[in-house]
């Protein structure tokens, strides 16, 4: 039976690894105000900022409606897929799960929808194993049964500059309402099953890059990892962030990417890592 593999570009995949591995990306929606966009389609990253920086209006973001989802199936089966596996990012802040649900029940061929209970390259690495493990003949069901073992091993967290659009995009309700710009507070947050959850506050970029590196490395431990790198315009610092994470991660592989429409959640100046453990070949 022949797999393929859908995701949503919320997922933040590369566009080297999605050429690699064929996998079909259905692009989310961007709103500026009245304006819609479909992100990557109408919208590019460069674009993206240059709106967000000359906006008064924070943005909104959405996942990909279902006539997007039901666009990428019906590609996929077109192209000879016998059986789709459509990887989304967390149903618990984002409603591209249920959209995918929803397309999924009108496919012409059998949808499976799997949660990766993750946002951003974590979802993402879940997606690209997926498609790695299809170029090597694994069957669905072996995949889905790998991805669970997975997903509890992938580990994501991030540091926006300021709480102005985290508490804005009202997806961490712990935090709405809190002061933080006026008190210079960096939160630190974590994927904790499918939640966005703040774990640690600190006073300083510095500190709080300090942090996400300790709670990945607590993670992970001395194992070799797939490291996913990001950051939010801020060429100028991801470097040498890297470099500090790289100095106390077993970095088997890595990639440095900009989420992009990330920044309507966290904000420009954003820092995270993702991550997840691998066997040593």
């Amino acid at each position: 039976m022949r797999v393929r593999i859908v995701t949503d570009s919320s997922t933040n995949i590369p566009d080297a690894y999605l050429e690699r591995l064929d996998i079909i990306e259905a692009p989310a929606v961007v709103n500026f105000g009245q304006e819609s966009f479909l992100y990557k389609v109408e919208l590019s990253l460069e674009d993206f900022y240059r709106r967000l920086e000359s906006s008064d209006r924070l943005p909104t973001t959405a996942g990909p409606p279902p006539q997007q989802f039901a666009e990428a199936f019906q590609r996929a089966a077109d192209e000879g897929a016998e059986h789709i596996i459509a990887v989304t990012v967390s149903s618990r802040v984002s409603g591209t799960y249920d959209n995918a649900v929803v397309a999924a029940e009108h496919a012409p061929v059998p949808v499976t929808v799997w949660d990766a209970l993750h946002i951003s390259m974590a979802a993402g690495w879940q997606t690209i194993a997926a498609a790695e493990m299809v170029q090597d003949g694994v069957g669905a069901e072996a995949i889905l049964a790998r991805l669970a073992a997975l997903r509890a091993r992938t580990h994501l967290t991030f540091s926006p500059a300021n709480l102005k659009y985290v508490v804005a995009s009202g997806r961490v309700p712990r935090l709405r309402g809190a002061i933080g710009d006026l008190l210079n507070i960096k939160p630190v947050m974590l994927t904790q099953d499918g939640w966005l959850e703040p774990v640690a506050q600190v006073r300083t970029q510095r500190r709080a890059q300090e942090t996400m590196i300790d709670l990945m490395v607590a993670a992970l431990g001395d194992a070799p990892a797939r490291l996913a790198v990001g950051h939010c315009n801020v060429p100028d610092q991801v470097e040498a962030f890297f470099e500090e994470a790289r100095a106390r991660i077993n970095v088997k592989e890595h990639v440095i990417f900009n989420p992009g429409m990330l920044a309507a959640l966290g904000g420009p100046g954003l820092l995270g890592l993702a991550c997840h453990p691998v066997e040593e070949s």
